[in-house]
């Protein structure tokens, strides 16, 4: 327990350089991959109010995020996107973060090559007010980077296992993560209900 606080806490030492930088390992082309949005075609589902009010948590996520998470490929994502507010932005990327990382861990999310997603959940921790989320992301991608020739090798032999046992830092960042990844829900969701015109028209 006491080195589980001691590593969020030199998290919180590195997150203020790591803030700043802003994931400067993040390939520029990434940035604004996903970037724009089209307020003349904005997604906005229709929604029951009362639903809207009272659903909370992952509950509350899933039902807003669900009828605007339409893409099929990645050129559909890409015009998507452009039709999501920034905190709808905030909301569908985060939930790529959490599904690989509590289902595999960051090990599994930059295996799959969800890093391009990078850019566009910072902006959305940025947005949501969640320093602490952006501090444990920033740490993980410089780590990552110092790492990628172990994940290029092993993508060669075509073999997860070894990051596993050879990485286990990523062991600790995804304790981290666990410890803080519902207070970014409660976020999203604080954020989403003081401006319910990102997110939904009520029926």
């Amino acid at each position: 327990m006491k080195r589980h606080l001691y590593f969020i806490l030199f998290l919180s030492l590195l997150s203020c350089k790591q803030v700043k930088n802003d994931s400067k390992n993040i390939d520029n082309k990434l940035r604004n991959q996903f970037k724009v949005f089209d307020a003349s075609n904005h997604l906005q589902p229709l929604f029951d109010k009362p639903k809207f009010d009272t659903l909370h948590d992952w509950d509350f996520g899933w039902a807003v995020l669900e009828p605007i998470n339409i893409s099929k490929n990645p050129e559909e994502e890409k015009i998507l996107s452009k039709r999501l507010s920034p905190g709808q932005k905030a909301l569908y990327f985060f939930w790529y973060l959490n599904d690989e990382v509590t289902n595999g861990g960051f090990i599994q999310f930059y295996w799959n090559d969800y890093r391009k997603y990078l850019p566009s959940i910072n902006d959305g921790m940025k947005l949501i007010g969640d320093t602490s989320m952006l501090n444990l992301i920033g740490a993980v991608d410089k780590d990552y980077v110092a790492q990628k020739g172990k994940f290029d090798i092993q993508k060669q032999n075509d073999d997860l296992s070894p990051l596993y046992e050879n990485l286990k830092n990523f062991d600790k960042y995804d304790s981290v993560y666990y410890s803080i990844h519902d207070k970014t829900m409660r976020l999203i969701e604080k954020y989403a209900k003081e401006h319910p015109e990102e997110f939904v028209k009520f029926k």
